[in-house]
């Protein structure tokens, strides 16, 4: 993934600019240092830290916002601006808690935003994201598997954006109820039960379908 350069310069303290996202130089190699050690390295003046940061984290940052914006376009915006906004607050972060957490609740943060100034939600067709078939089936199971995902795509829509996020942070990125619970700012006991509710509702609202096609 590449970023796309807009020209934004953030000041920060001491007058130096914030490196040229499009300028950024990534590694081949494997960078040793743990996450946190990054952010202490990048706050002492390492731009090079800032890089590693980018690489290790802009995938699923992507893959999350994609999935909840809808459109890579302002999937790619809203990347841009959270590493804009891990950039600016670097020295926000607390090097004793995970570095994915206070990402991903920058990046979430930004998605709410924007829903709030969309007044809606749209969700990547599962069609593209997860129903990828391979090139030997049958028309027909092709086309059951297009039908699933419209119908999990349309289930997923459906669900309250309470449940909905949480249900996604741990079904799409893997991240532990006590990591979605510092992301949401939220107990970890309601994330639990929010979860839970959101596959109550996916398993009545699919079990026809699923009955059909599984």
């Amino acid at each position: 993934m590449v970023f796309r350069d807009k020209g934004f310069r953030i000041r920060k303290h001491g007058g130096s600019p914030m490196p040229r996202m499009s300028a950024l130089k990534k590694s081949s190699g494997k960078d040793p240092r743990t996450d946190s050690q990054l952010m202490i390295d990048l706050c002492a003046g390492d731009e090079d830290a800032f890089a590693e940061v980018v690489k290790r984290f802009e995938r699923p940052i992507f893959s999350h916002l994609i999935r909840m914006l809808g459109s890579e376009e302002e999937a790619e915006e809203q990347l841009q601006m959270t590493f804009c906004r891990v950039y600016r607050y670097r020295n926000n972060y607390d090097p004793s808690r995970p570095l994915v957490t206070w990402i991903f609740t920058i990046a979430s943060n930004l998605a709410k935003k924007e829903w709030r100034r969309r007044s809606r939600w749209n969700m990547v067709s599962l069609d593209k994201v997860v129903l990828k078939g391979s090139s030997n089936m049958t028309p027909h199971y092709r086309e059951g598997r297009r039908e699933l995902g419209a119908s999990i795509e349309e289930a997923v829509n459906e669900l309250p954006e309470h449940y909905r996020e949480p249900f996604l942070l741990r079904e799409k990125q893997g991240f532990t109820y006590e990591e979605i619970a510092e992301v949401l700012d939220i107990r970890i006991g309601t994330v639990k039960s929010r979860i839970n509710r959101a596959r109550a509702a996916l398993r009545e609202s699919l079990a026809d379908v699923w009955e059909m096609w599984k």
